[in-house]
């Protein structure tokens, strides 16, 4: 390629008129004189289509009725229009929100800690712990640091943790494992044997 044919295209490029770069991530809608393009095509607050009309005379429009001029689709060519009260829009969109961020429940991973020597009681207290996050919704993962010569008695250590799910009325996904110094196993809901 010749260096006038790139100077070319390089001049080409620039001059070219550029597509505005919308966000997809923000819902950032333009209204009345945010609007840049002209025609647009119009719809009216009823949701009867008006066809394509002049940006000026579709601003007169909305402020004779008392409502706003807002870009729907800005991608589309020509973009489409609605007159409609913004304000109350806004509102209806952020309520929206509110009731599907109220309606989403977000799983957390809650850790019980159990210990080599834990006592009966505290096996209950935990267990019940346990169920209650269980029963919230929450996975449970139950996990255990051995020290020293705990190491060598896993076997033992195992026996804590069946005792823990039989009294917190859970099973385990997969056996209990030992990763290091440390056995770990998440928690599921016991399997009911139908007869």
């Amino acid at each position: 390629m010749t260096n006038v044919r790139i100077y070319a295209i390089l001049i080409e490029n620039l001059t070219a008129k550029k597509e505005p770069e919308i966000n997809k991530k923000t819902t950032f809608l333009r209204s009345n004189e945010q609007i840049r393009f002209t025609p647009i095509i119009l719809i009216e607050e009823n949701g009867e289509n008006l066809g394509i009309k002049p940006l000026r005379e579709s601003q007169d429009m909305a402020y004779e009725k008392g409502l706003d001029l807002v870009e729907i689709n800005p991608t589309n060519r020509p973009p489409i229009c609605k007159i409609m009260d913004f304000g109350k829009y806004k509102y209806d969109l952020s309520k929206k929100d509110k009731e599907a961020k109220a309606k989403r429940k977000t799983t957390e991973l809650k850790e019980i800690r159990l210990t080599f020597r834990i006592g009966d009681h505290d096996i209950d207290y935990k267990a019940k712990q346990a169920r209650e996050f269980f029963d919230d919704g929450d996975m449970v993962k139950v996990s255990m640091r051995l020290r020293g010569r705990e190491n060598g008695m896993v076997e033992t250590a195992l026996t804590v943790f069946t005792r823990f799910a039989d009294k917190a009325d859970l099973d385990y996904e997969n056996r209990p494992r030992k990763m290091g110094n440390q056995i770990v196993a998440m928690m599921t809901a016991k399997k009911k044997i139908e007869k």
